[in-house]
């Protein structure tokens, strides 16, 4: 639309004609919202609801997408207000997070990758509830990866083994498992005002060791 010159960008195509029964307005035959989230919870993905406050009732669909297993939902947005929807967050026990929207566009009115700001204990958060699911995810990738090519014997033991040993090693953090109740709370009263954004050029793995080395 925008390159025929229908529309002058991709904003006002929506608000003119791809609105929901808008006139040029499709039904699409996506899959329910909870068999999504389930598909990713068994492949060892986080489950997060992105633009809640797009749907009109969203207590009920938050909901069922917990029942269902969702990890988190959007709060944060691009445009730095916080969405309206930190009650229902803490109300079905969801990681709160945020996203810039970013799609790759090359449109003027579309935000910059990362350009979204999320207080470091949102961050913390993350990383608590995310390590255990992808230590696991990648496990049970080598364990099916040894056993449909039949590996056997010392010497493919021993290797199998140590992948295990390498993922225990790798993915684990004492630092985020043994974090008491106590010890975040003193995070949160602290460091409540620290903003993570990608005005900052440090690396996640920075970000995190330096979270991490908060807690000594």
């Amino acid at each position: 639309m925008v390159e025929a010159g229908y529309v002058d960008n991709l904003r006002q195509a929506f608000s003119r004609y791809l609105y929901d029964g808008g006139p040029a307005y499709a039904i699409g035959s996506e899959p329910a919202g909870e068999s999504v989230v389930q598909l990713i919870c068994r492949t060892g993905g986080i489950a997060v609801l992105a633009h809640p406050w797009a749907l009109k009732n969203p207590a009920p669909v938050i909901k069922d997408l917990k029942a269902a297993g969702l990890h988190a939902i959007e709060v944060y947005r691009s445009d730095g207000k916080l969405s309206g929807l930190s009650d229902l967050a803490d109300t079905y026990e969801l990681l709160k997070l945020g996203g810039s929207d970013y799609h790759g566009r090359d449109d003027k009115e579309e935000p910059d990758i990362g350009s979204v700001d999320l207080p470091v204990l949102a961050f913390f958060r993350f990383l608590e509830a995310a390590q255990p699911i992808w230590c696991n995810a990648i496990k049970e990738i080598f364990a099916n990866t040894t056993e449909r090519t039949g590996l056997n014997g010392p010497k493919e033991c021993h290797r199998t083994s140590s992948v295990d040993d390498l993922c225990n090693m790798c993915l684990s953090s004492p630092e985020l498992e043994e974090t008491d109740d106590s010890e975040v709370e003193v995070l949160r009263t602290e460091f409540a005002d620290i903003i993570l954004s990608n005005r900052s050029c440090k690396t996640l793995t920075e970000q995190r060791a330096e979270i991490t080395s908060l807690l000594h």
